[in-house]
């Protein structure tokens, strides 16, 4: 899996086949159709390391396209932003009590 992330981030290559996700709905998605148990794993390996990759990838104009490494670990960061409303509020992959809804954002 080599390339996958930034030297630094290495150790976290194994999340990206799962957890990097480019797409924000996607994101959700995969969220929701998550077990607990899952989305907690993920969480207990990225949430000590976000600030890192947040330093990290400041580094970097916003003007410029990011590389697939660097994006990676972007889509990661975001994916830990989805999951972690889920793992530290409702303890559970939905919204209390929103049943089988999935929000989809409308353009």
């Amino acid at each position: 899996m080599s390339g996958l992330l930034p030297e630094a981030f290495k150790d976290l290559e194994y999340l990206v086949p799962e957890w990097s996700i480019r797409d924000g709905h996607q994101r959700y998605v995969k969220r929701v159709n998550s077990s607990i148990e899952e989305l907690r794993a993920f969480y207990d390996v990225m949430f000590p390391r976000g600030q890192a990759a947040i330093d990290f990838i400041d580094q970097f104009e916003y003007s410029e396209a990011l590389t697939e490494d660097v994006s990676n670990l972007r889509d990661l960061l975001y994916t830990l932003i989805t999951v972690a409303i889920a793992v530290e509020v409702w303890r559970q992959p939905r919204v209390r009590n929103s049943a089988n809804t999935i929000l989809t954002r409308l353009a």
